[in-house]
């Protein structure tokens, strides 16, 4: 755990004598009290004494979440369960939790408080949890990361407890609708919990708890209700399990007032509702304050679950220990035997036949066989629904899980994607290596390959730009057989977020020897250099490249062309091959299927001096071949962007055929393919 270092895991606690009432509302209290020190900046033990000079994160949803897990376990047997929630916002509660489960002294306890949120301390949400397989600043998609997690493991029990304000995202209401779409495995189960608390983040609720009931029930729920009596929130869990343990789609409605049982006012101002959702506005140096805090905490605390000392009641351990917040991941499967693709094959019909042979998972917004993934339908392995969040959130959960899932998606809508991948990166950033499989994404349809519609190169730019340390890999075959050995070796990497992009059309297929660059240059060119080069980055870009080879060679105009294939990796000796390749004053001009600014950091380095950057600028025809051309991306406009930059080609080259050449591939093309 990040917020309390040095601490076993196991180390025993203080037994206190058990208070009627039962272990639930024990645990509930203890992880409240927990919660608000944590919050507050409040030693340890109870009622404590200011350590900061504020208080940070969230108080609100905590106690609610708390109330739900604690019936949750107790109602449970002791195999216990996997406890996903939804936000950031319940930091106070995952801190309270793990304490309750590993324990720790009064003065471990008080140090990891006072560096909550502090200057050189521990972040005001907490993030990079070792193991904790889901925790993200974005509200709604932790439903889908949940039901994931319950579709990747036989026998695995989901509870996932989200806020009545977080189901009014797409991301939760998408989750909820296609429950019957991504079943949980063999013996496994998903038990949504809503925390009615009638509060999103600083004002109301737009749903009601009469409106979500309604609104659930119509998606096919047995809807479930409880309030602030134990004995109440005791049997709907009891029955929410019995349910989603036969596969019926239940989901609990725990309705508490956010902030309860914090006092309606502390300080003299209030303190439930919205009021509640962060304590920002507590001053402990006031004395009122203190004192209202002092008494709210002595009653919350009596009867004693926690001892003068700090200690917890050993009965509140044992129910701890059956919510778990991490994930083990079983050892990824290992992989079919590798053949090579025919020749000239569609790039994305090659990835549809490593996904297939891997056994991928494939969640996909729309349109599998659009996207060339014939093999995979066939298998099973894909499941379709048209909300690009659910498909990112369902792929988070199986990845977690231990089970390769692969995000298939048209670039124009895959930006939808951006912010939980974003999320997924920082997870991966934050915490130590866990051998995790990538979550990959397969990005179709870019630029000119679709109607315009469907063109945007903004997801392939948002990974791109991230760059550096970022667990991201972004590649760019240069062709079929490219696509296949690199998503392979894709899929064998561990802790990223794997992005391939390419084609449905047939292209020109060079051979792929690996590394971040390849060189290509015509077959028996000697050791003399070209005359001109092109810098490629796509696999529409190498065949256009290529061709443009092909037509000038007759003209004895030797052009090479340099094709990046993963940008982001470009270790220091494959940068200096690349750029004495381009290195003036050889004509070269640079040409990609993203937008040319998404690589303007890469073109710098590796060609300082001027150069042309062509690229997709959202510009379209009535055919791909229109787009292509509108777009200024066609050999002939490379040829005539390396005349313009001093290369010696005739004029008549220059005149593209009234014929749409869109198809043809030369096929009496020759060239040698090196690695860079």
């Amino acid at each position: 755990m990040t917020a309390i270092d040095g601490v076993a895991a196991g180390q025993e606690l203080r037994d206190v004598d058990a208070p009627a009432g039962g272990a639930a509302a024990d645990y509930w209290r203890a992880a409240c009290l927990l919660a608000f020190s944590h919050a507050t900046g409040l030693s340890w033990p109870p009622p404590g004494e200011p350590q900061r000079s504020r208080a940070v994160g969230h108080w609100g949803c905590n106690p609610g979440i708390a109330w739900v897990t604690a019936h949750l376990a107790q109602e449970c047997d002791d195999d216990g369960f996997l406890l996903v929630v939804g936000t950031g916002h319940a930091g106070s509660f995952t801190f309270a939790h793990r304490v309750l489960r590993r324990g720790g002294t009064a003065a471990e306890v008080s140090a990891a408080i006072r560096r909550y949120g502090a200057p050189g301390g521990d972040p005001s949400e907490l993030l990079g949890e070792p193991d904790v397989p889901y925790v993200g600043g974005e509200l709604g998609p932790a439903l889908g990361v949940a039901q994931g997690l319950a579709a990747a493991r036989p026998g695995l029990r989901v509870a996932v407890v989200v806020g009545d304000g977080e189901c009014e995202t797409p991301a939760a209401l998408a989750a909820f609708a296609h429950h019957d779409v991504l079943r949980p495995a063999d013996g496994a189960c998903w038990l949504p919990v809503v925390n009615v608390n009638g509060a999103r983040m600083g004002s109301a609720a737009r749903f009601s708890p009469e409106r979500l009931r309604g609104l659930l029930e119509g998606m096919g729920y047995t809807v479930l209700g409880s309030g602030p009596r134990g004995d109440d929130a005791a049997r709907a869990a009891r029955r929410a399990w019995e349910l989603a343990g036969t596969g019926e789609p239940v989901v609990w409605l725990s309705v508490t007032e956010k902030g309860w049982p914090a006092p309606a006012e502390l300080g003299g101002k209030p303190f439930r509702g919205h009021h509640a959702h962060k304590p920002a506005g507590l001053d402990l140096a006031d004395a009122a304050l203190r004192d209202d805090v002092r008494t709210w905490l002595g009653a919350l605390n009596d009867p004693p679950v926690i001892g003068a000392d700090g200690g917890v009641a050993a009965h509140v351990r044992r129910l701890a220990n059956r919510i778990r917040t991490e994930i083990g991941t079983d050892p990824p499967a290992r992989a079919g035997a590798r053949t090579p693709p025919p020749v000239g094959a569609a790039p994305m019909r090659e990835v549809d036949r490593v996904l297939a042979r891997r056994a991928v998972r494939v969640l996909s917004p729309d349109e599998g066989a659009s996207n060339r993934l014939d093999r995979c339908l066939a298998a099973g392995l894909v499941t379709e629904v048209l909300a690009e969040e659910l498909c990112s959130a369902w792929a988070w959960g199986f990845t977690e899980a231990g089970t390769p899932a692969a995000v298939v998606s048209y670039e124009a809508f895959a930006p939808l994607l951006a912010t939980q991948l974003a999320q997924y990166l920082k997870l991966l950033t934050a915490r130590p290596p866990a051998g995790r499989p990538p979550l990959a994404v397969v990005l179709t349809s870019l630029g000119w390959g679709n109607a315009p519609t469907h063109q945007n190169t903004d997801l392939a730019g948002a990974l791109l730009a991230r760059g550096g340390d970022c667990p991201v890999r972004v590649v760019f075959p240069t062709g079929a057989r490219s696509a296949a050995t690199r998503l392979d070796d894709l899929l064998d990497d561990r802790d990223v977020v794997a992005t391939v992009v390419c084609s449905k059309q047939p292209l020109l297929d060079p051979p792929d020897p690996g590394g971040p660059a390849v060189g290509m240059r015509l077959r028996g060119a000697g050791a003399d250099a070209d005359d001109a080069t092109i810098l490629a980055v796509g696999d529409v870009a190498v065949t256009e490249a290529l061709a443009a080879m092909r037509l000038a060679a007759p003209h004895g105009v030797r052009i090479g062309v340099v094709a990046l294939v993963e940008p982001g990796r470009l270790d220091g000796a494959t940068l200096a091959a690349v750029r004495e390749a381009l290195a003036p004053p050889r004509p070269a001009v640079c040409v990609s299927w993203v937008a040319a600014h998404h690589l303007a950091a890469v073109y710098c380095a590796v060609r300082p001096a001027p150069t042309a950057w062509l690229g997709y600028r959202e510009r379209w025809g009535a055919t791909p071949w229109d787009t292509l051309a509108a777009n200024g991306l066609t050999r002939w406009s490379l040829l005539s962007e390396l005349r313009a930059a001093g290369c010696a080609l005739p004029a008549t080259l220059l005149r593209p055929p009234g014929a749409d050449p869109g198809h043809l591939l030369p096929t009496d093309l020759s060239y040698e393919v090196r690695r860079l």
